[in-house]
């Protein structure tokens, strides 16, 4: 590198002599890994007559220097991708492929605009860290950054030879029983993460998008980036944000490429079986082959696929078991079809619990109901939520912390792109606190899986003030909803250990200082009333598309 610090790398060749395009993953968890836990071996590049590079970053597997998360990436990127070029083995064409933190690397090395980086495919990650990856529901997404900061903590206690720091690391990344995974990620600070990857408390500190989270968002920078991106995401991946805001920015800046898909994916693996649910044997979109066509076309010339011709979004349907394509429209905002609005209304009984009494009914088809529902988030017995994966949450949903607002019973298919939007009426005792909404499709079978959950901040108002309106949008979904089902908006106080909960009666910009006996209750009331409808607005596509 620039500064005399040496990064080592693996190369695999084509089996035959030649001069061929380098395909460049730089990643931090072992060069010998590959992330062949998601991808083909290099091997397998090898042999579509590419030369492939997989790279230790800067301070990890055997690789020189200090190790800090994303800071170095751009310089580093741009030195390898240079160095990858010149080589007796390459045609000077490179591109890069990874996902997670390899997908960062990519979009660093995008950004310093190396030469000859000719194409890109970032899957799973942000270029944005704080919206994207970091807190995408302006909460710090915990179930997967606590283990991550442990895996990253193992191989600098290897680095220095503390076997019982690194076993411990190990166990916390699989998961096993801690209570270390399910406790705020504040008050007395693990010694293993102070020693080895004091980092993890500056993400915690850091709560608001400031000076820090500015240093790692790259998208202002990538604006100016002409590099092709095919940006892949998972409906279930913890990243999905990011991937969805970088492909909305970038899409907009005249003269790049950009196409996105979305699979019926989770981070790992990428599998036609997601969270008990069975997508089909289509579902795998055959990203391996994808690889080669996108790389082929931009850094061999072939057009066997017409990239520039395709359709500029591809996403797997969930519900209809499908891939659609959309030649223009917007993760967040939809294609532009056409809104579906729901109010939330009741049958007289309370709305707590799935069989109480709350109801979404379409806009204008009746007389909106007056309602008020309460429920009490008790910060110490957090709602259970890990993930964004689709599992039954039959088993959650008759606690009385929930309200419930279910719609009828769908007689036809219906399809969703976009992000649904939610505002409500509500009024809080004891302080500030959350507000989560979670949207999920209710089973013939009555089993309820989440398609999309979002959050916002609640602040106490007074008499005087009455009712705050809070408006929030929900996760992106691509979704049709089978006849036979019917949707529920649930509204509590916490998705916990998804994102860090709310400890109540605080400000945001203090959650991390607070430690586990200063957890609070609040009381959170929800309205909707004639003259001020709650409502619930679905980005509806048309059929056809």
């Amino acid at each position: 590198m620039r500064d005399g610090i040496t990064l080592y790398a693996d190369i695999y060749r084509p089996d035959k002599p030649g001069r061929y395009p380098v395909l460049l993953m730089r990643q931090p968890y072992g060069k010998k890994i590959a992330s062949t836990i998601t991808y083909a071996h290099p091997l397998w590049y090898a042999r579509q007559d590419y030369v492939v590079i997989i790279q230790d970053v800067r301070g990890r597997g055997v690789s020189e220097g200090e190790f800090e998360p994303f800071i170095r990436e751009k310089e580093d990127g741009f030195d390898t991708v240079e160095w990858a070029a010149g080589l007796s083995c390459s045609d000077g064409q490179v591109g890069m492929y990874g996902f997670s933190y390899q997908g960062f690397t990519q979009w660093a090395a995008a950004a310093a605009a190396p030469p000859h980086l000719k194409a890109i495919i970032p899957a799973m990650c942000g270029a944005d860290l704080y919206q994207g990856m970091f807190y995408p529901h302006g909460r710090l997404a915990l179930a997967e950054h606590l283990p991550w900061a442990f895996q990253l903590a193992r191989d600098t206690a290897r680095r220095k030879g503390d076997e019982a720091a690194e076993a411990f690391c190990t166990l916390v990344r699989n998961k096993t029983p801690d209570e270390l995974i399910f406790r705020m990620p504040v008050g007395d600070e693990h010694p293993i993460l102070t020693s080895y990857f004091p980092e993890f408390y500056e993400w915690c500190s850091h709560t608001e998008y400031d000076g820090y989270w500015k240093e790692r968002n790259l998208l202002p920078e990538l604006t100016h980036s002409k590099v092709p991106a095919l940006h892949l995401g998972g409906w279930y991946d913890c990243f999905v944000q990011g991937t969805l805001q970088s492909y909305e920015t970038l899409r907009q800046i005249p003269g790049r490429y950009d196409r996105l898909m979305i699979g019926p994916w989770s981070h790992i693996p990428w599998g036609r079986h997601t969270g008990g649910v069975d997508h089909g044997p289509e579902s795998d979109g055959n990203v391996h082959r994808l690889h080669i066509q996108w790389f082929d076309y931009w850094l061999k010339g072939k057009r066997e696929t017409e990239w520039l011709a395709e359709p500029k979004i591809t996403y797997f349907e969930l519900g209809s078991r499908r891939w659609n394509k959309l030649e223009e429209g917007s993760p967040f905002q939809g294609a532009g079809d056409a809104a579906c609005r729901y109010v939330l209304g009741g049958t007289g009984v309370p709305a707590n619990g799935a069989s109480g009494g709350g109801r979404l009914r379409p806009e204008g088809v009746s007389e909106p109901d007056d309602i008020v529902d309460v429920f009490v988030y008790d910060a110490r017995l957090p709602m259970p939520l890990e993930s964004y994966l689709p599992f039954d949450r039959r088993g959650v949903q008759d606690r009385y912390e929930i309200l419930h607002y279910t719609s009828e019973i769908f007689e036809q298919p219906v399809s969703m792109f976009g992000s649904p939007k939610l505002r409500v009426q509500v009024q809080t005792v004891s302080g500030a606190t959350d507000l989560v909404a979670i949207l999920s499709e209710v089973g013939p079978d009555g089993s309820s899986r989440m398609l999309s959950i979002g959050r916002a901040e609640v602040h106490e108002t007074d008499e005087t003030e009455g009712w705050a309106t809070i408006e929030m949008e929900l996760l992106s979904l691509g979704v049709q909803i089978q006849p036979g089902s019917a949707l529920r908006l649930e509204l509590t106080g916490s998705a916990f250990p998804l994102f860090v909960r709310h400890p109540n009666g605080i400000s945001s910009a203090d959650i991390h200082k607070v430690g586990n006996k200063s957890l609070n209750i609040a009381t959170v009331a929800v309205k909707s009333m004639p003259e001020m409808p709650s409502v619930l607005e679905l980005p509806i596509l048309c059929t056809g598309q």
